[in-house]
């Protein structure tokens, strides 16, 4: 969406959002298939399109306007680079021009979906559980994973969920997502000498709120904290029924979807995140928080962001006895939080040098 697009003039948020899909060192070097998409994407919504049929749609229309500019395309890349589900028609075209094959892999792959679909069924009252992908979209997927001569994962956790689903480990690289921060160094956070109902501690949760990524023991976490001074500010869509008794809590902020710029201003203002997934391919919220030197408590089923004790605390379990814990904790002793923020930061190893690197090796091997 570079400056001076006419989608600029779309109103409301969604607009502003839009906007922030552009970076001046990418200007120049890109192809798109935007104005493609945007025809598509109304066709498709006039043909009643949704879920799954949409999702599998969108990505055959992908998979199928990059392979044909791999296919015409005079020079022969040596190396091409595809996300995970929407890979499989352009490694055939890499393929039949000799170039190596690297799949970036989105998620923890099929023990995901298992994952998610056991977390809903534990968890009806918060509705029923969403509707599991189709299984000619795992088959791709694996047909994916077999033409792939590396797959990059972005945590320890997806490693292990590839290998069970029988992905060779001698194709699994890891590779953790990077993040730089805008600007300038943020400085720590400041806390109170204690918390009080005047000055509570304020969770942050960034994600979609879904039973997968640990609404349920959060939200049920905080009948448990009911005597505690605590305000817990939700940002992203909300995916599943909210029972009453939480939708009404007062200490219970519901924010929805907002800029990416909104969601820098929450980590700014708040004093923890909470980020108990259940499953996640890495959690770049907890990232980002880093990049605000904003302390985590964060589950052990993502990325490895957090050292327990050392710029959060990581929790042995999703389970509400569990956070509620570990938030008793911080709340009894604010100076861990001083603590936590102070050696929080971006460390050399989550930029994008760091990944360029990490990719640049898989050539090298």
């Amino acid at each position: 969406m570079p400056p001076g697009s006419p989608l600029h003039a779309l109103p409301g948020d969604r607009a502003r959002r839009l906007r922030e899909r552009y970076h001046a060192e990418l200007d120049g070097m890109t192809m798109d298939l935007t104005w493609s998409l945007i025809g598509h994407e109304l066709l498709w919504n006039a043909q009643g399109l949704r879920g799954w049929d949409l999702f599998m749609t969108r990505n055959d229309w992908f998979q199928a306007g990059a392979a044909k500019r791999l296919a015409d395309a005079a020079v022969v890349r040596p190396i091409v680079f595809a996300n995970s589900y929407a890979a499989l028609q352009i490694f055939k075209a890499a393929k039949s021009k000799g170039s190596r094959c690297i799949l970036g892999q989105i998620d923890p792959g099929a023990r995901h979906f298992e994952i998610v679909a056991d977390t809903a069924r534990s968890a009806p009252e918060f509705g029923p559980p969403p509707t599991p992908p189709p299984a000619a979209y795992l088959e791709q997927w694996r047909e994916e994973c077999a033409l792939a001569d590396h797959i990059v994962v972005n945590s320890e956790w997806s490693r292990q969920c590839l290998e069970r689903a029988g992905v060779p480990s001698s194709k699994l690289t890891i590779a953790p997502l990077a993040y730089e921060p805008d600007g300038a160094e943020a400085p720590s956070h400041e806390y109170p000498e204690r918390f009080t109902i005047d000055r509570p501690l304020r969770l942050l949760f960034v994600g979609q709120a879904t039973v997968a990524k640990g609404i349920k023991p959060l939200l049920e976490a905080t009948s448990l904290l009911a005597d505690a001074p605590i305000t817990v500010t939700i940002v992203g869509e909300r995916s599943v029924r909210i029972p009453a008794e939480f939708a009404n809590d007062p200490r219970i902020q519901w924010i929805g979807a907002v800029s990416r710029s909104d969601v820098m201003n929450h980590y700014r203002t708040a004093d923890v995140l909470i980020f108990p997934s259940h499953s996640d391919g890495f959690g770049m919220a907890q990232v980002e928080a880093q990049g605000w030197k904003l302390p985590i408590i964060a589950s052990p089923s993502c990325g490895r962001v957090v050292s327990d004790g050392v710029n959060g605390i990581l929790l042995q379990d999703v389970t509400a006895g569990s956070i509620a814990a570990a938030v008793r904790r911080v709340i009894a002793e604010p100076r861990l939080l001083t603590a936590f923020s102070r050696a929080s930061g971006i460390e050399i190893g989550q930029g994008l040098e760091a990944l360029g690197r990490s990719l640049m090796s898989l050539e090298e091997s």
